[in-house]
């Protein structure tokens, strides 16, 4: 990987429907050389695929919170973890983590009533031994 295709990456970081010849613009290559490189950078897994970056308060899922778990690795492993997780679609994300919690999920709901009936379905959840919630307040920098 080069400087050249570090610059395509980023552009297309900031704006993943950004059209070939406003790259071509940018990097100063033709769009036919900048569509071959963007499929090999696909080719090579480096490029995972493209996302929306939605507003979720206006899908009415306004409340994001992220939840560390604590699991308890002698009655469950962690595929019965990840498997009723999936099975909850707040849930949008989930690490694996070192430090205090085993694993710390990123959820979103509609609003409190909502990430309550969540956390106690987690809560309840085999392999799922406490949780602790943290309420995301405002969102300055995103990313995809």
């Amino acid at each position: 990987m080069d400087e050249t295709d570090k610059k395509i990456i980023e552009l297309l970081r900031r704006d993943g429907r950004m059209a070939l010849v406003d790259i071509s613009r940018e990097v100063g290559l033709s769009s036919p050389t900048i569509k071959d490189r963007i499929t090999r950078l696909e080719a090579e897994g480096v490029i995972l695929g493209y996302r929306l970056l939605l507003d979720y308060s206006k899908l009415g899922l306004g409340m994001t919170a992220y939840v560390g778990l604590t699991l308890d690795f002698h009655t469950c492993c962690q595929g019965d973890v990840d498997e009723a997780l999936k099975t909850m679609g707040e849930v949008v994300e989930a690490h694996y983590t070192d430090g205090e919690w085993d694993m710390l999920i990123k959820v979103r709901v509609a609003d409190p009533s909502a990430l309550m009936g969540l956390l106690q379905r987690l809560n309840a959840a085999k392999g799922i031994t406490n949780s602790r919630t943290i309420i995301s307040l405002a969102n300055p920098i995103r990313s995809v």
